[in-house]
């Protein structure tokens, strides 16, 4: 059965006691909506049909940062478990490390019950005690200016304590509803405590020690990753369709950046899996048998992120225009294709909290060129626009994106063009940093991995953090973010709705927050990306159980090949 995962919405959490949910009756519930790969013809295949053993062949391009904390994908996410986990389709928060959790009527105090008989890879125990040491080191990761997945979400932290072997209260001085939501993700994997007195480099390169249900055997840098099961795991999250230890024995993974390649590998039969086909020949490969597993990222879409030390990016009407000669329909149709839809907010339909404002985003290139008439830009004898002998024209930088993102740049180069806007396009890793402090590099391609909406727009839409918008550290844009909105109060509204407790309040905040955004282009979003680096794979007729986990990432343990 082919399987292409839509965008699906969160909804928002209950404060209620949840005890644990046996994996069986779970694995019921979302085995037909998660499953991928293809039977032979008139054959059903069903989790009675799993097959114990073998090895799973993966093409992926290169992985560089295997700790889940610092990158979300799916070999950190197969070697350290969470808390909690959550139902991709739905929100819900299910047990994992935890069988139980409690939320005071504050919502100030989490209780959590830890699960008998859980231990790390090192055979050390998952107990109160090292939940508490990850989780002060998360608090502390952040001041040490790492983090960067959950920036915000510490900021009113008091402690966490070990009240049992078993029981662990962690407690903050204002409600936080991004916890558990974040808390469901490999951003806060729980490791084992002596993964903390690695440096971050050590624990990028896989030298941390999780509770996985795969061990890393071997990483070769620039060239592969192999992971093998454990054979004593019994400890899947409420989301799995499998109990014990993983069906597949051993997972390969070769580095392979040439899109064409992976995918000409799983049609040969060299790969079982085939990371981030392209649009045109992911539907080739669905059409000869193969099956399709995707889902929208969560968090902030595609998107122009726009340097305001700009002078002619600090005028709204320009940015406004900018927004508007974009049409993100042509690009949907174009190129991006049907698993990449023209976004509607400044966050993902995926992701807590999301409003549709797609009312700002339409492409109306009249008004766009009415807005720059007005704002004093005229028509040069290229077309560009100028004003006091200056042209408008922007840089934007970008890291390695795949070739459908770089197709709809060349697009929408051409559309604002029409417009009289000039964008230029580098592709620059190492010294992009440094463009966009000096101010050569206008413009920022950007999407952003979070479960909580609350605390993705947090981290970046405060007059406090506003700078970190930029994704880059040392820009000043000079004046607070309420400064470049028409009307204000951006910043009030993102700081109330991160410790709002009720839902229906904290919804309309960020609903609110959400279209000034937008409306005033303080982002600019233009598609709904897949998760292409760790969530996106073509897969052989003979694999089966794939799912997704709630930050869009394939999770390995499910995952079990027929006999062949």
């Amino acid at each position: 059965m082919n399987t292409s995962l839509p965008a699906l919405s969160a909804r928002p959490l209950t404060r209620r006691q949840v005890g644990g949910l046996g994996a069986s009756v779970l694995g019921a519930l979302g085995l037909a909506a998660c499953s991928s790969g293809t039977a032979a013809p008139g054959v059903e295949i069903s989790e009675a049909d799993r097959v114990d053993g073998g090895e799973l062949t993966i093409y992926h391009a290169n992985i560089t940062v295997l700790d889940p904390r610092q990158n979300h994908g799916i070999v950190g996410r197969a070697l350290a478990d969470s808390l909690v986990d959550a139902d991709p389709d739905t929100g819900e928060i299910l047990p994992w490390l935890a069988s139980g959790w409690e939320v005071d009527e504050a919502g100030l105090t989490y209780t959590f019950t830890l699960r008998e008989g859980i231990t790390f890879s090192d055979g050390t125990a998952l107990d109160a005690a090292a939940v508490k040491t990850n989780l002060d080191q998360s608090a502390q990761q952040v001041e040490d200016g790492e983090g960067w997945y959950y920036q915000g979400l510490f900021d009113d932290y008091v402690g966490t304590e070990a009240t049992g072997e078993l029981e662990v209260v962690v407690t903050f001085s204002r409600p936080n509803p991004s916890f558990l939501p974040t808390l469901a993700t490999g951003q806060l994997a729980i490791l084992a405590p002596s993964s903390f007195d690695l440096s971050y480099e050590q624990r990028d390169n896989g030298e941390f020690i999780g509770s996985g249900s795969f061990v890393l055997e071997s990483y070769t840098p620039n060239e592969g990753i192999v992971l093998t099961r454990r054979e004593d795991y019994a400890w899947p999250s409420g989301a799995a369709t499998h109990e014990g230890a993983p069906s597949i024995e051993r997972v390969s993974i070769s580095f392979v950046d040439e899109q064409s390649v992976r995918e000409s590998a799983l049609q040969a039969g060299e790969a079982d899996l085939a990371q981030n086909p392209t649009t045109q020949v992911a539907d080739q490969l669905e059409a000869e048998g193969n099956g399709l597993i995707f889902r929208a990222q969560s968090g902030i879409p595609y998107s122009l992120v726009l340097n305001l030390t700009d002078p002619a990016l600090q005028d709204i009407a320009v940015r406004r225009a900018l927004s508007r000669a974009i049409d993100r329909q042509a690009i949907f149709e174009g190129v991006t294709g049907a698993r990449q839809p023209a976004s509607t907010s400044v966050l993902t339909p995926s992701t807590t909290g999301y409003a549709d404002v797609s009312q700002h985003l339409v492409h109306d290139l009249d008004e766009a060129n009415t807005l720059l008439d007005e704002a004093g830009w005229t028509a040069g004898d290229d077309g560009i626009r100028v004003k006091d002998g200056q042209r408008l024209t922007f840089e934007l930088i970008l890291w390695w994106e795949p070739q459908e993102v770089s197709d709809a740049l060349q697009l929408l180069k051409e559309q604002v063009a029409e417009a009289g806007i000039e964008i230029t396009v580098r592709e620059d890793i190492g010294g992009a940093g440094g463009s966009w402090r000096d101010g050569k590099s206008q413009l920022h391609l950007n999407n952003a991995t979070r479960a909580a909406g609350e605390l993705a727009l947090y981290s970046q839409y405060t007059n406090d953090n506003f700078e970190s918008a930029s994704l880059i550290e040392g820009v000043d844009f000079g004046r607070p973010l309420d400064e470049f909105t028409e009307s204000g109060g951006l910043s009030d509204l993102v700081t109330a709705q991160i410790t709002e407790p009720d839902e229906e309040v904290r919804a309309q905040l960020l609903a609110e927050a959400q279209e000034i955004i937008v409306r005033d282009a303080i982002r600019i979003p233009l598609f709904d990306n897949i998760n292409s680096e760790s969530g996106f794979f073509a897969a052989a007729p003979t694999v089966h159980g794939l799912r997704s986990s709630t930050l869009s990432e394939l999770v390995l343990h499910d995952i079990w090949k027929e006999e062949v």
